[in-house]
């Protein structure tokens, strides 16, 4: 929740358009689910032998209902993933120009292909489950609550037995959800380390050539990458068990509903028409019982990129400059250091110790040293 209340005022900021896509994807489902309903009343129709007039009535009628569903569609997908890339630009901006605020010692602390990472791929996480993990949410608790409706509306008893083994979905659903969160976090902090290695042999492409390194890195960039695919296949192993179960469990139902509905229809307690479209309401649930897979799949990709996110936008320099001290060069005077010492984070041994500098003002020093000496960290100490 705390990710949450971070990325809120992004989200909120477009909160009139994504309602405009929430309410055309709710309207694109209420029409899918009078399909089922039309064809119904056209099965039952028929032993009465009806005129082509009325045929045609229904034909032009389901026709409409496709080309509602068209617009409909065509608004969900601008209005809710258009939002999502305006958020990840927001964001992105929001990173850089807190990045820029930041002092040395953070990024003394920081990997460059970490932070290249969490811009890049986590960002990317972050904004598909803004977009793409909504959108199923939604569809997929709005899908299974009005189809349920519908199916008990029909035959509350049929509707009964056929449900009977969904709750082994929401079992599924608990056990799995703190292990693929964990793994999924390892997905995206291992990729963090193959984007630091590119990098810095991009950065050390001399030294490299230099002191012939070239196939040792790449025995470590394939050791990496091999790694990767592992943790990832982790992940897949999951959803190899989590996915089949729910697709197993769906079929189960439609079993139930061929063998039970097709005897009630056999013994006049219930009309074909409403048999077709009872299983038509069932097949709908199919899509939504899948999604929660995906969307749960979005959603522990989509928070853990969240934190890792988080973690920069709540990163503090050590030393922050107000306003009202700062000076314009011309106000500047002596420089000076006394009994200065510093020691970079992590080690140590300091690189500065005990320096003494007096520097009037309008003078020029020169600093000389070998290499490793502390001139360049005397340089940035100012």
């Amino acid at each position: 929740m705390e990710n949450l209340r971070l990325f809120w005022p992004y989200i909120s900021k477009y909160q009139r358009e994504l309602m405009i896509g929430i309410v055309a994807l709710v309207f694109t489902d209420t029409l899918t689910l009078v399909v089922p309903w039309v064809i119904k009343k056209f099965i039952d129709v028929l032993p009465q032998k009806p005129s082509s007039e009325t045929l045609l009535e229904y034909t032009l009628f389901l026709l409409l209902i496709v080309l509602f569903l068209l617009v409909g569609r065509y608004g969900w997908r601008v209005y809710m993933f258009g939002p999502s890339r305006k958020i990840e630009f927001d964001i992105l901006n929001r990173l850089f120009n807190h990045l820029l605020t930041l002092d040395r010692t953070w990024y003394l602390k920081q990997k460059t292909g970490d932070i290249i990472s969490r811009a890049t791929n986590d960002l990317r996480a972050v904004r598909e489950f803004i977009g793409l993990g909504a959108l199923i949410l939604i569809d997929a608790v709005f899908m299974v609550i009005t189809a349920v409706v519908m199916m008990a509306w029909i035959n509350v008893d049929l509707a009964f037995k056929v449900l009977l083994p969904l709750p082994v979905i929401s079992v599924l659903f608990f056990y799995f959800v703190k292990e693929i969160g964990k793994r999924h976090k390892a997905v995206q902090e291992h990729l963090a380390l193959i984007t630091g290695l590119v990098q810095e042999n991009l950065a050390g492409i001399r030294v490299l050539h230099a002191f012939v390194q070239e196939e040792n890195q790449k025995r470590k960039f394939a050791s990496l990458n091999d790694e990767y695919i592992e943790k990832n296949l982790h992940v897949t192993r999951m959803f190899g068990i989590f996915t089949p179960t729910m697709v197993f469990v769906m079929g189960l139902a439609s079993m139930l509903s061929l063998w039970l509905g097709g005897k009630d229809v056999i013994s006049g307690s219930m009309t074909l028409g409403s048999f077709v479209a009872f299983n038509g309401y069932l097949m709908l649930l199919s899509w939504p019982m899948m999604g929660i897979g995906y969307v749960f799949n979005l959603t522990q990709k989509g928070m853990s990129a969240m934190n890792r996110i988080r973690e920069i936008l709540i990163a503090q320099p050590e030393i922050i400059s107000s306003k009202e001290s700062a000076v314009s060069v011309d106000e500047i005077g002596d420089i000076e250091f006394r009994d200065l010492t510093f020691c970079y984070p992590g080690e140590k041994k300091p690189s500065l110790d005990g320096i003494e500098i007096k520097v009037p003002k309008g003078h020029t020093l020169g600093v000389v040293g070998v290499i490793g000496s502390g001139k360049t960290t005397l340089t940035q100490m100012l």
